[in-house]
């Protein structure tokens, strides 16, 4: 294919730099003693010459072996990437696009040079994502190491035959409304809406409620309850209208060595990727998850891309626990779900975790001490006494579910982490050849109280993941690092 443009459809795209404009010349229009709607009109000239320019100078060509790009106003820059090297072709297609057969897509290779090369075609015909798609697909099977720029011990992944066979199943997984409804209540987002809702408006949302509520129920407990409980419902409403867009109909496909998921209302994402690129597993739940028995299943990836989307991909959004061996190995087959050896933290380690952080909260005192007894010095003793039972529940959670188990003695088994933060519990699957990194820690004074920590490195994004579990016996631990170091 020669050297072809976007579709002029990737203008509309850019409105937003056409907003910026008008915004930035608002802003520094008065300072300096201008008018602002003429140097609004000027930046405005300015940003559409350039953005056509910009689109001129872009072009792309899809070759037998690699798809090239070429793009630079003033410093031009080509951009090869070999089909062998690509990690996924994400597909976005905008509701206002779908009349004209035109998506945007982002192809995330196996490179570590960050989001300065990342190729993003933001405007083109389907059938170019269908084209890139089967050239991925025919060089998915070449002996192609995507590691390489990654600090990792120098060994090919090994597969056996009766694996091979397995992985050409077909699963599928389809969200319902209920499900949307159980991932809204359970992901605590109605708090951080409520959050937002009052610091957009910078509380004058929360004052009006409060002058409603004031005219209309009085100030009697009851009433306060049941206004707070109908805030909470239309925060619930809102975070739930919010998951509906970003999860509607979505759907994920297991057909051999592929996983395939889609969602999207406004806006439709399709991603399609080999399942040998796949870093962990990640399996989150918390306490809500817990208590109602589901979960979250998320994959790391490796990937040029920083982005969230690109690096860690919900899979499975909600998964209830009666099915999780059932899915887990429609799924993921290739995963062991069980450990033959298993080390928990130790249950000195709830005293340890609430003192890493609660250590601080000895400033209270110290700050009473010098300002004597004010306002403030009351709001920082109710800040405290809620940081110190906050801290001391989420140190007895972190203890109950830190652990790492081995589900065997060689390479081509898996380590299986669960840790927690903020009562989220998180468990990773991680292959001994995905594993960039293991560190293993132990002070003077740990290995006195035999402890010791692990610190894994999994390769996510054009980053790293840590996965790492604390205060764990040390004979435990020195376990884990032999696997490793064999």
């Amino acid at each position: 294919m020669q050297d072809k443009h976007l579709s002029p459809l990737n203008l509309v795209n850019r409105l937003e730099d056409i907003l910026i404009a008008i915004f930035l010349a608002s802003f520094i229009g008065d300072p300096l003693h201008i008018d602002s709607f003429k140097l609004g009109i000027i930046f405005v000239i300015i940003t559409i010459v350039w953005e056509i320019i910009s689109y001129l100078c872009f072009t792309y060509s899809i070759e037998d072996k690699q798809i090239v790009i070429k793009k630079g106003v003033i410093f031009k820059k080509v951009i090869h990437v070999p089909y062998a090297r690509i990690q996924s072709i994400e597909h976005s297609q905008f509701f206002l696009f779908r009349p004209f057969d035109v998506e945007k897509l982002q192809i995330n290779n196996a490179s570590k040079s960050g989001s300065h090369d990342q190729i993003i075609l933001s405007a083109v015909k389907t059938y170019v994502g269908a084209i890139l798609e089967e050239k991925h697909k025919q060089y998915q099977t070449q002996d192609v190491d995507v590691n390489d720029d990654v600090e990792q011990p120098d060994v090919k992944k090994i597969e056996d035959n009766n694996q091979e066979e397995i992985t050409h199943g077909y699963a599928q997984y389809k969200i319902s409304t209920r499900d949307i409804a159980l991932y809204t209540f359970t992901s605590f987002r109605v708090f951080i809406t409520m959050f937002l809702i009052a610091h957009i408006t910078h509380g004058a949302v929360l004052d009006f409620a409060i002058s409603i509520y004031q005219k209309g129920f009085g100030s009697n407990l009851v009433s306060l309850i049941a206004f707070s409980i109908m805030a909470i419902i239309i925060a619930l409403l809102l975070s739930f209208i919010y998951t509906m867009f970003q999860f509607y109909d979505f759907t994920l496909v297991k057909e051999g060595k592929y996983l395939e998921y889609e969602k999207g209302l406004f806006t439709r994402n399709k991603v399609r990727l080999s399942i040998d690129r796949i870093q962990s597993v990640l399996v989150e739940q918390n306490v809500m998850g817990k208590l109602l028995k589901i979960m979250t299943v998320k994959i790391i990836m490796a990937s040029d891309g920083s982005d969230e989307e690109s690096s860690q991909a919900v899979v499975l959004p909600i998964l209830n626990s009666h099915k999780y061996a059932e899915m887990m190995n429609d799924f993921f087959e290739w995963i062991p779900l069980k450990t033959v050896e298993k080390f928990n933290a130790r249950k000195r380690s709830i005293w340890l975790f609430f003192r890493n952080f609660d250590w601080i909260l000895l400033i209270i005192p110290i700050v009473i001490y010098f300002i004597g007894w004010t306002t403030l010095s009351y709001s920082l003793v109710v800040i405290g006494v809620f940081t110190f039972f906050y801290t001391l529940g989420n140190a007895y959670f972190k203890y109950r579910v830190s652990s790492i188990g081995l589900t065997g003695n060689t390479k081509d088994d898996y380590l299986i982490v669960s840790n927690g933060f903020l009562f989220k519990q998180r468990t990773y699957y991680v292959g001994w050849h995905e594993i960039q990194s293991m560190r293993f820690e132990s002070s003077v004074f740990m290995k006195r109280n035999n402890l010791a920590h692990i610190v894994i490195r999994i390769r996510k994004g054009d980053s790293a993941q840590i996965a790492a579990v604390h205060y764990i016996d040390y004979d435990g631990a020195q376990k884990i690092y032999d696997w490793y170091r064999q």
